[in-house]
């Protein structure tokens, strides 16, 4: 991926957008810790930010389980503690891994078989638009119909690799117009398996967000698959990211 200095602040305005428009009611207010993840990119590493502890809308028993793992860019989600992070950015967008083990480094598309949470951003105005297209023709193809069609006629790539309609296996439940959550089955490819994460014998859950910016839209990614012991953490996790 390629890194623009000017992308810096879209990257941050919308994923800001993802990981805190969650309305806390003040009493149900829990605090999780701030985890900072260092990266890598065009520009070169950067090192894990530093935070102060951040309120999440979940009980005290789910927040004692949970922490906040953010990257450089404003890039975050909840996951579980303890885990590792590591994030990859450039001018298409940022992906940020978050698992209990294994190589994050690797780089952003490798293959992850085990439990992780991963967040994307896909940003529209530049060459993340392919990325874009692709997942707003699978979940929102009549919201962004002249922009599918705009990045399709580029002939860039073929109209093949723009597939319209949901993955087959996947389980999707609309919240709104531009909102999605959705669950892909062990064992089947879906949107859940769309990114870094392969199918393997465990389900993967997660929410889909298509936004609006003056460069054009940008498209939100939070996959997550837990071990069964820590599944139940599931939806506070996809719920802290809408």
């Amino acid at each position: 991926m390629r890194f623009l200095v000017q992308e810096t602040a879209a990257l941050g305005a919308v994923v800001l957008l993802a990981s805190c428009t969650l309305p806390l009611a003040a009493s149900a207010a829990q605090q999780v810790p701030f985890v900072g993840c260092a990266g890598d990119g065009q520009t070169g590493p950067v090192a894990a930010p530093k935070g102060a502890p951040k309120s999440v809308g979940v009980d005290a028993a789910t927040a004692s389980q949970l922490a906040f793992y953010q990257a450089g860019g404003d890039l975050g989600a909840l996951a579980p503690r303890g885990w590792k992070c590591f994030y990859f950015y450039g001018s298409s967008g940022a992906t940020l891994t978050i698992a209990p083990s294994g190589n994050l480094q690797s780089g952003s598309n490798a293959p992850l078989t085990g439990p992780a949470v991963v967040a994307t951003l896909d940003l529209g105005g530049t060459s993340g638009r392919f990325e874009v297209a692709k997942y707003a023709a699978r979940l929102f193809p009549q919201v962004e119909q002249a922009f599918i069609a705009d990045v399709i006629a580029e002939g860039i790539e073929p109209k093949e690799d723009f597939p319209s309609g949901p993955y087959p296996a996947d389980k999707t439940t609309a919240k709104n117009a531009r909102l999605v959550e959705f669950v892909t089955p062990a064992g089947a490819d879906g949107l859940g398996t769309s990114g870094r994460l392969q199918k393997s014998a465990l389900p993967i859950e997660g929410v889909a967000k298509l936004e609006d910016t003056p460069d054009g839209p940008d498209f939100f990614l939070l996959t997550v698959r837990l071990p069964a012991g820590q599944a139940a953490l599931a939806p506070a996790i996809v719920s802290q990211a809408e």
